[in-house]
């Protein structure tokens, strides 16, 4: 069967599903739940952090099978620090920003207790040339 010409739409394609539009008053309730939790505080301060949390970062992410949803999943983080997070998730693995798919509860507390340990601990500071520290 040949077209005679190209498809035509009555109406232009919507850019978000309905399903997805449904669930944004959800999701802006758990932004807010998770924000007032943490006094609209960055849970992490690492790179240029400014302390003042803008964004909501997902620990087990959409990707890995983790809910937006749940706020037990969300810390509330500053631009600069969620973007570090972003970019380096082999460090925020490391230090408990970001879980696996496979995370149970125990993986889940050990990256609680990093993050802890992390935040309190702060960043160690390293000397340029660790030759000379020797």
């Amino acid at each position: 069967m040949k077209r005679s010409g190209p498809l035509r739409r009555n109406k232009p394609l919507s850019p978000i599903s309905k399903k997805t539009r449904s669930l944004i008053p959800t999701r802006k309730a758990v932004r807010e739940i998770v924000l007032n939790r943490d006094d609209n505080r960055c849970q992490a301060q690492i790179y240029a952090c400014t302390y003042h949390a803008t964004d909501v970062h997902e620990i087990v992410s959409r990707g890995r099978g983790g809910s937006p949803y749940d706020p037990d999943n969300c810390l509330s983080l500053c631009r600069s620090c969620h973007r570090y997070i972003t970019e380096n998730p082999e460090w925020a693995t490391a230090h408990g920003f970001l879980l696996p798919a496979w995370a149970g509860v125990a993986e889940y507390r050990a990256a609680e207790r990093a993050r802890h340990e992390f935040t309190i601990g702060g960043l160690p500071e390293y000397d340029d040339d660790p030759e000379e520290a020797t």
